[in-house]
């Protein structure tokens, strides 16, 4: 209700009515916390405006930071790229005299490669000539080398073939060998039993013959030997 629609009404007895003043204390009261909640949300709006106005302002002032980095980075590279534009200039200075003199020189020996063109045209004709002595010579090498090949192949092979038969030679060489060595073991065991067997017998006889001779000796014994005094009585005598 707005201040011209309220109207009082009077009562019986003078003044206003009380409800009528009631309703007007209630509808300003509700107004003024209109206001206020309406001025609340402002509040908040304009709060979390400036929160983020806040941080909008903090990210430009990184990016201007990192804006003056980057020009401070982009200053100090320019500063290279023109160091380095000098040294390409000087360079490209020196690149054009060379250029101008192997121009010059390319000149000179195009001049030179007309007056030797004659002798060119020679040159490519002996280089054919050698080029086909040289083929000739590589297929008659490499005949040479497949021969050489062949005959090593051959030897070897042969070599194979001798190494083996010397193989079995050697193995029935070895194998008479140890057939030979043990019939010689055995025939030796049997010479060395009958020189034992002769050893024995020699034994034998000559104890035989010591017991003959001291028999003999003993039927056939010497006389005594005269003293010495009757030897001489029997010269004189």
């Amino acid at each position: 209700m707005s201040d011209t629609e309220l109207q009082f009404r009077t009562a019986a007895f003078g003044g206003f009515q009380k409800q009528d003043v009631l309703n007007y204390i209630e509808a300003s009261n509700q107004t003024h916390r209109d206001k206020l909640d309406e001025l609340n949300r402002e509040l908040e709006e304009a709060k979390k405006t400036g929160a983020s106005l806040e941080e909008e302002a903090a990210g430009l002032r990184r990016q201007a930071e990192e804006a003056a980095e980057t020009v401070q980075r982009l200053e100090g590279e320019l500063e290279e790229a023109r160091s380095q534009a000098e040294e390409l200039k000087g360079r490209l200075d020196e690149t054009e005299a060379e250029l101008t003199r192997v121009r010059e020189a390319l000149a000179g020996a195009e001049s030179r490669l007309a007056q030797a063109e004659p002798a060119a045209q020679a040159y490519e004709k002996v280089k054919d000539r050698t080029a086909s002595i040289e083929l000739e010579a590589h297929c008659r090498a490499q005949a040479v080398e497949e021969e050489a090949e062949e005959r090593v192949e051959k030897a070897r092979q042969d070599l194979e073939q001798w190494l083996h038969k010397v193989q079995r030679s050697y193995e029935e060489l070895r194998t008479d060998m140890d057939a030979t060595i043990s019939h010689t073991a055995g025939e030796l065991e049997r010479v060395q039993a009958a020189l034992e067997s002769i050893t024995n017998q020699f034994c034998a006889q000559d104890e035989r013959l010591d017991k003959m001779v001291q028999a003999c000796v003993g039927e056939h014994k010497a006389p005594e030997p005269l003293p010495l005094e009757e030897k001489q009585q029997k010269k004189k005598g």
